[in-house]
């Protein structure tokens, strides 16, 4: 009768350290869920500042071009030509018209 009740108890420590490792496995991995999920924001975090860096640098350097080529004024963005691959901007018809006469005279 005691050899029963001493396996009862043996089985009974197997199955509760076994449930315990079980456990201790499961929340090792959940923690190295949270780890790589933190790191995966960081470099989303990273991007979207790259991203929105490289948007602005377009905007700046759009606004650095709507300069009219010929008076160096602010251009009228609905007044362009492109000339050799490249766009220039003007403020008025009259620059447009001056440009078109002798491009090589403004764009040096």
């Amino acid at each position: 009768m005691k050899k029963t009740s001493l396996s009862k108890t043996n089985l009974f420590l197997i199955i509760f350290l076994t449930m315990i490792f079980s456990l201790m496995q499961v929340s090792l991995g959940y923690s190295n869920l949270l780890q790589q999920e933190k790191k995966s924001t960081k470099g989303t975090t990273v991007e979207k500042k790259d991203a929105s860096k490289s948007s602005q640098e377009v905007k700046k350097a759009e606004k650095e071009e709507l300069i009219c080529a010929v008076t160096g004024e602010e251009a009228d963005p609905s007044l362009k030509m492109e000339y050799k691959g490249k766009t220039y901007y003007f403020c008025c018809k009259k620059c447009v018209k001056k440009f078109k006469e002798n491009p090589e005279k403004y764009i040096k």
